[in-house]
């Protein structure tokens, strides 16, 4: 849980330094030591969030002109809130937006119910709902030549890996996953080491991957935390937001405390079209937009 403000901590420390040198003109023993304290904080911080900002090369490069819509997909990833019921929003997103590619999490029957309308322009899809927040639908236009649902670590929380063929016959592999959060909530899955457990069976498959690789959903972490660590896919899995800036999707409901939580990472034969955080939806999460290419 100490990762997740890191922006904030950042922020908080630098004004106050700030504050310091503006207001508090008098040298002394508390001064220093109070400075070199948020100094060290501002290091230690930025050391994690400097990735996230422009300061450094992307990890997975942008697509180069000219493109080929035959190797392309796009995507929307929405975590809905279950107690969320207005539906609108997100469909009209779908309606401006037209991916290949829906992933809702936090679907229970009534969400499940109301995004059936989808299956007249999505007609692959796969839907595993719930009611204790870890519900997912998945819709596509694009063959689903195989997916299955599994439960890494919870039979309420589960997970799909599917086999997407694109418009040029080329197969990827697409994970999709909600684990659950750092920290216990009433009413929902226990989560015990659960995450770490989850993370590292995704791991396993995608380092004995097939295909091209996709990694979609609301990860309950934020970006610079341990995910090549948990799931010991260094130098496998890429993460799309590195040299491009944060694209807070959560909370949608309070601007002061807003953290990376939906994430989208790819295996090394992707390049980027376009990221986007799209607008609110009645949920705590912000849907995540992505527009990738496989290299020519």
């Amino acid at each position: 849980m100490l990762d997740f403000p890191r922006i904030q901590l950042f922020i908080i420390s630098l004004a106050t330094i700030l504050i310091l040198l503006i207001f508090i003109r008098k040298r002394s023993w508390f001064k220093n030591i109070l400075f070199s304290g948020l100094l060290i904080g501002i290091l230690i911080n930025g050391y994690f969030l400097i990735n996230y900002t422009h300061l450094v090369p992307v990890e997975v490069p942008s697509a180069e002109a000219p493109f080929n819509p035959s190797n392309e997909l796009s995507m929307i990833i929405a975590n809905v809130k279950m107690s969320n019921k207005n539906v609108q929003p997100l469909m009209d997103l779908i309606s401006e937006k037209n991916p290949d590619l829906i992933l809702a999490m936090e679907t229970d029957q009534w969400w499940s119910n109301k995004l059936n309308v989808l299956t007249a322009n999505y007609p692959y899809f796969q839907q595993s709902t719930n009611k204790v927040a870890y519900g997912m639908v998945l819709y596509s236009k694009l063959p689903l030549n195989m997916i299955d649902v599994t439960y890494l670590n919870n039979k309420k929380v589960p997970s799909f890996e599917s086999t997407i063929t694109l418009k040029n016959n080329q197969e990827i592999s697409l994970h999709c996953l909600h684990p659950v959060p750092p920290t216990h909530y009433k009413d929902l899955p226990d989560n015990a080491n659960q995450d770490e457990n989850a993370m590292k069976k995704l791991g396993k498959h995608i380092q004995d991957r097939k295909h091209p690789t996709i990694v979609a959903g609301d990860l309950n972490d934020v970006v610079w935390s341990y995910v090549d660590e948990l799931t010991n896919t260094k130098n496998i899995l890429f993460d799309l937001r590195v040299g491009r800036g944060f694209f807070n999707s959560f909370s949608a409901e309070n601007m002061f405390m807003r953290w990376p939580l939906d994430h989208v990472f790819v295996t090394e034969e992707f390049r980027l079209k376009k990221l986007e955080r799209l607008s609110k939806i009645g949920s705590d999460h912000f849907p995540i937009y992505v527009e990738l290419a496989l290299k020519n």
